[in-house]
């Protein structure tokens, strides 16, 4: 049987899916578009269900992409997967614009439950509900209470949905007059009535004001205390991945170094040997090492995400970004880029205007992507000094600060000239409900943090794994003539490759192992960490035997002036390194121009700002 999951933006219905079916999940597209959707399956005595958790909505009267797929879902217009039964999922604290929706859901006829979800904060309130009283108002649905984090009310849900599957189903069909007639004023006022005698008659307790969240708010949201408390925070979040990942990354390290002590002592020289110390251990562990950056980005993002304060970190830039040109929505789609460029520019499909999602999605990769980490971390560390400002600044944190804003500064940049040469109209307006201040769940942001984690340790083990390994042969074969007086590296295939791009990067002062490093990781960005661990591992009269990061930041500070380590780290606040990111814009644009467009744009970009690097420093 299938299940779909409906509701409100911030209704909890994300975490709802999450306590249905825990690590029972996978990402899909919907046939014949691009939006994804996420489909997870749970398993009971009574049930076997296959749960579809779709973009949220308010009403049926859909205007942006997401909105649009779960209004053709509903209305059946995708047949694939199709739901026997909807799980409408309330935010109790917000009554009123949830029941419009399922008065909707009643008028077209679809079979539905409703999951008055965060019911335990609607209680602490003050608020009191006659939830027979509002069952049978909805047309005799079964309703039940939910606590979506704390997994409460899910035996309630299977209840109410077996009772709900086996009820006769007659569905309606609509034509296009209707769906016209529900953008009507009159439609609107009529159904907005009908919800007020409802509430009237279920509401037994009004709830009261969220004082809490207005007192907060009356700082986080001012025109001069947020902004600053924004900067604030965000200059905090890059003080505590240095200091958090510092310890962890050092006994990742470790582990990595045992290993490959324990291969030099066992196997004897030659070949294999040095593919798995100097090409895997080398390559996929250098990456491995900073695995804890990622993990501890995504635990404070997905922390401030839960507690409510990303809604309000979006609502103090929409005034400056509608001003360069970017519209209010555009807000969530970079945000979600600091993530991953992917996620970005998929959730850009929220923009109504056509231009406007285009530059939007061109525009998201230019925010630092979590992919970039370990390339900052490791030059961070060669070029700024472990020193503190104000003595509690740390220096490398402030760098890292410094790059995450310099990305989102060209992000608006380019915007404003898009606007300025081919859009001069106004941008619109950003209109989001902000939730409540919440308590988060701890298991829920770890659970999430380590999934991304686990991506990236797939990622390392797969295709920088691979990626490694080509890199060896490269740089280890065909081997140096018997009357060579340099180490083998230099007489190697990637030592040619190298030496034939070196001229295009020799302004920017890359010699031809930089050049090697540099070309893999037009695939994935970080892939420039493992093929700079291979190259230099495999140069024998460069290697200290001091660890991953010692070794390598101590070989880049020998042989490479500030300048060109300068050249390096602005090279990849722009450069199109990512293969998947072309991927998805081809797909979200039906267009091979566009993203040849972005490589482009950015591609010059990363030149001519690491080559002004190279002249300052």
């Amino acid at each position: 049987m299938f299940v779909g999951l409906i509701g409100l933006p911030n209704s909890g219905k994300s975490a709802l899916f999450n306590a249905l079916t825990g690590n029972n999940q996978r990402i899909a597209n919907f046939p014949g578009i691009t939006v994804e959707k996420r489909l997870g399956s749970f398993k009971s005595d009574e049930l076997d269900l296959n749960i579809v958790d779709l973009p949220g909505v308010y009403t049926l009267d859909a205007t942006s992409l997401d909105e649009k797929v779960t209004r053709d879902y509903i209305f059946e217009k995708v047949k694939e997967e199709q739901a026997d039964v909807f799980v409408l999922v309330v935010d109790t604290t917000n009554l009123k614009k949830s029941l419009y929706l399922a008065l909707q859901l009643k008028e077209i006829g679809q079979k539905f439950v409703v999951a008055m979800n965060m019911y335990d904060q609607s209680q602490r309130r003050g608020q009191v509900l006659n939830l027979k009283k509002l069952s049978i108002a909805l047309g005799g649905v079964e309703v039940f209470p939910t606590v979506a984090v704390k997994k409460e009310g899910i035996g309630e849900m299977i209840s109410a949905i077996k009772i709900e599957s086996e009820k006769e189903f007659s569905p309606k069909t609509f034509s296009k007059t209707y769906q016209k007639e529900i953008k009507e004023p009159k439609y609107i006022k009529e159904k907005f009535n009908e919800v007020d005698k409802i509430l009237a008659e279920v509401v037994e307790e009004k709830i009261s004001q969220d004082k809490f969240s207005q007192k907060v708010d009356s700082i986080v949201l001012h025109p001069i205390l947020g902004p600053i408390l924004l900067i604030a925070i965000l200059v905090l979040i890059f003080q505590l991945l240095f200091a958090w990942s510092d310890p962890f990354m050092g006994a990742i390290e470790g582990l990595f170094e045992m290993a490959g002590g324990f291969v030099t002592n066992n196997l004897a020289d030659g070949y294999l040997k040095s593919l798995i110390v100097d090409g895997i251990i080398a390559g996929v562990g250098g990456i491995m090492i900073f695995l804890p950056h990622i993990v501890f980005l995504f635990i404070i993002i997905n922390f401030l995400e839960d507690i409510g304060y990303l809604g309000r970190a979006a609502f103090l830039l929409d005034y400056i970004m509608r001003r360069l040109g970017l519209p209010g929505k555009a807000v969530v789609p970079l945000l979600s880029s600091h993530a991953c460029a992917i996620p970005g520019i998929m959730s850009a499909r929220i923009i109504e205007n056509p231009f406007q999602r285009l530059v939007t999605m061109m525009i998201s990769p230019l925010t630092t992507c979590s992919a970039r980490l370990p390339v900052y971390t490791l030059l961070i560390g060669v070029i700024i000094p472990d020193e503190y400002l104000f003595g509690f600044l740390g220096m490398q944190g402030l760098t890292l600060f410094g790059l995450y804003m310099f990305g989102m500064i060209s992000a608006f940049v380019v915007a404003f000239i898009a606007k300025k040469a081919f859009a001069p109209t106004s941008p619109s307006y950003l209109l989001m409900e902000l939730p409540p201040y919440r308590i988060p769940s701890g298991i829920l942001i770890l659970r999430s943090a380590f999934q991304k984690g686990w991506i990236f340790v797939k990622k390392a083990g797969t295709v920088i794994l691979v990626l490694s390994v080509i890199i060896w042969g490269l740089v280890t074969f065909p081997g140096a003539p018997a009357d060579a007086d340099k180490a083998d590296i230099h007489y190697s295939y990637a030592a040619s490759v190298g030496r034939t791009f070196e001229p295009i990067f020799r302004p920017l002062g890359f010699d031809w192992k930089i050049t090697t490093a540099l070309i893999p990781s037009f695939a994935a960005r970080e892939v420039l960490v493992a093929a700079m661990g291979t190259v230099y591992a495999l140069d024998s009269s460069d290697t200290e035997d001091e660890g991953f990061i010692t070794d390598l930041s101590q070989i880049l500070k020998n042989e490479y002036s500030l300048g060109t380590l300068m050249a390096l780290l602005i090279w990849f606040v722009f450069s199109p390194q990512c293969i998947a990111t072309f991927g998805v814009l081809r797909k979200e644009t039906n267009s091979y121009k566009m993203p040849i467009i972005f490589g482009a744009y950015t591609l010059v970009m990363a030149y001519v700002f690491a080559w002004i690097a190279k002249l300052i420093f």
